[in-house]
């Protein structure tokens, strides 16, 4: 059995966003009551790594000396001065296997699982090259397509540690930022990953169990060829759109907190309108965050619930958007 905890999209960057330091204490408590066996998030935890030691700490240095690991959304390089030299080493508080010294995408082996994180932050350029999201952007070059794409060798290093796995009979778990399920896949790669976990498991059934992914602030799950797909949802921006409607009034507030050089200054409540992303966001209150279990037997999600904050909420449906992480379970066939 494996048990983890699991969040999505925390973008934490002050000025920005209202995601605090405390909701990682808030979620990495959760872990420990739950005594999980590690925590992941499935990128987009920080726009601003360089300039927010004070996230980073919490989380990799954290009270509970939990287990901690990350991988790369498509906004770990957003700002000026966050490269991969940067970022790769926070990602995680424990030894993982890269493929190399400028790979995003490792692997960790944890009794009779092994866990996959995938970077799906490469682009295709015109002359069929495969590129990285390049520093201070926060997606691929205008020039590129195929964006939010793993990419050849990634794929190839891909099926060569699904195929060493299942030699060693181990159970996979794979996350990623953008999804590879074939009912909300944003990685044009989706298709050719699921092949992928077919032929494997066709071989060896069992090796391929679940795969995990974030960036769309949705809940989801599906269940296919007997593989479990979990898109989860947003800690707190529970919504986004690019129309910069002013959706809540100057006398509605959040707690912010001021750091410089990763220590806290003073709390106080500013107005939600002072934030830079604040016309295009609609936030929770309290933050979400999933434990998942697996054994041989099936998947057990429990998730968590919270509030739009001041109560303002998107003003229609959207497919998945809900202040929620439903709980679900799944028994292998």
């Amino acid at each position: 059995m494996l048990k983890f905890l699991v969040f999505a999209d925390l973008h934490y960057k002050k000025g920005m966003y209202t995601a605090p330091v405390s909701s990682v204490d808030a979620i990495l408590d959760r872990a420990a009551a739950e005594q999980v066996d590690f925590v992941i998030h499935c990128g987009d935890f920080c726009n601003d790594y360089a300039g927010s030691p004070e996230v980073t700490d919490a989380y990799l240095n954290n009270r509970h000396n939990l287990p901690v690991y990350g991988i790369y959304g498509n906004h770990e390089l957003e700002t000026a001065g966050n490269t991969m030299a940067v970022v790769t080493p926070l990602l995680c508080n424990r030894n993982v296997n890269f493929p190399g010294a400028k790979a995003g995408h490792w692997y960790t082996d944890m009794g009779e699982y092994r866990i996959i994180g995938l970077d799906t932050n490469y682009s295709a350029t015109a002359a069929e090259m495969w590129e990285h999201n390049r520093p201070a952007s926060w997606g691929p070059p205008a020039e590129n397509y195929f964006g939010n794409s793993l990419g050849e060798d990634q794929l190839n290093w891909l099926g060569s540690i699904l195929d060493d796995a299942a030699e060693k009979n181990l159970h996979c778990i794979v996350f990623s930022h953008a999804g590879l399920s074939s009912k909300w896949s944003e990685s044009p790669d989706g298709p050719i990953a699921r092949s992928l976990f077919r032929q494997v498991n066709r071989k060896h059934p069992g090796t391929v169990v679940l795969a995990v992914n974030g960036h769309l602030h949705t809940d989801h799950f599906a269940a296919e060829d007997n593989i479990c797909y979990f898109d989860a949802n947003t800690v707190h921006n529970g919504f986004w759109s690019p129309r910069k409607d002013f959706h809540y009034s100057d006398s509605q507030e959040y707690l912010f907190t001021d750091y410089r050089d990763g220590k806290a200054q003073e709390t106080s409540l500013r107005p939600l309108n002072s934030l830079s992303q604040a016309r295009n966001t609609w936030f929770f209150t309290e933050p979400l965050s999933a434990v998942v279990t697996v054994d041989d037997s099936g998947i057990r999600i429990d998730g968590s619930t919270t509030h739009w904050m001041h109560g303002v909420e998107p003003d229609q449906s959207h497919d998945g958007v809900k202040p929620a992480i439903v709980s679900r379970e799944y028994r292998f066939e």
